[in-house]
């Protein structure tokens, strides 16, 4: 009996001594954090303001020097994706549902409204990263006929064209005085590419771009750090060198895939809020 006490008292210093030696760390710094992403609209240098449908005033050129402005910006981002030297990785929830309330990982960005243009990433793991990826349009997994509610709701006034040729991804609109009717309108979709077995014109592409930046610094997440992730995007790459009085009307992915080739060099990082 008293080797036996003798080996239960020893084991218990044993363990005492194991814990004491441990490193404790409390558990709140284990935690990540929110991150937000801004996206922010600029023609060039200058800020995007939204013009009336009705105004002549221009306060953008193209590259090839056509006046023109903007009435309407909009676009889809989805499958956001933090990534780090270390191993570290984020990949925001997707989920398409009918109801609205259900929809994750999906967010329809409007000129007009400041607060589509932030979108809060939460749960973060606790890291350092130094990418951010994200899709631009919507792509197979949120194509779904008859089952998308909220913002991917055509009811609900999300911009898709039909079963082939799926959501229009990007949507720019506005007017240019090089044309007599006045009104532009590009629009970039397209989720599938549909080759005709015939030998006919394809008319349906795969517009989805992946967009993969390199962040200013190298950001970190924990418990106390909330950094925001500002993107700004340039339309006036997204239009490269269009001209206005041939391609004033963009309404199909045939058409929109020149224009969508220009999507990938048209989002940057410009700064990280740490």
């Amino acid at each position: 009996m008293k080797t036996l006490k003798s080996t239960i008292a020893l084991l218990a210093m044993a363990v005492l001594f194991i814990s004491c030696g441990e490193e404790t760390e409390d558990p709140q710094t284990k935690l990540g954090s929110s991150v937000a992403i801004e996206f922010d609209n600029f023609v060039g240098t200058s800020q995007v303001n939204l013009e009336s449908e009705a105004s002549t005033s221009y306060a953008y050129n193209t590259t090839g020097g056509q006046e023109f402005n903007l009435t309407r910006v909009q676009y889809y981002v989805s499958k956001i994706i933090l990534t780090g030297e270390n191993g570290e990785i984020f990949e925001d929830e997707l989920q398409v549902s009918a109801n609205a309330d259900e929809i994750k990982g999906y967010y329809f960005i409007h000129e007009s409204d400041n607060a589509s243009k932030l979108i809060e990433l939460t749960n973060v793991p606790k890291g350092t990263y130094t990418q951010i990826t994200f899709n631009l349009g919507i792509d197979e997994e949120g194509v779904q006929e008859g089952a998308a509610g909220g913002i991917l709701d055509p009811a609900n006034g999300a911009p898709f064209w039909n079963w082939n040729a799926g959501y229009i991804g990007m949507t720019i609109e506005g007017q240019t005085s090089v044309i007599d009717e006045s009104e532009f309108a590009i629009h970039i979709g397209g989720w599938k590419d549909i080759i005709p077995e015939d030998g006919t014109t394809q008319k349906f592409y795969n517009n989805v771009k992946t967009i993969t930046l390199n962040l200013d610094v190298n950001m970190q997440v924990n418990s106390t750090l909330e950094p925001e992730i500002h993107i700004v995007t340039d339309i006036q790459k997204i239009l490269g060198d269009v001209d206005f009085t041939a391609t004033p009307q963009v309404h199909s992915p045939a058409v929109g895939r020149l224009f969508a080739d220009n999507l990938e060099s048209a989002f940057v990082v410009d700064h990280v809020h740490q």
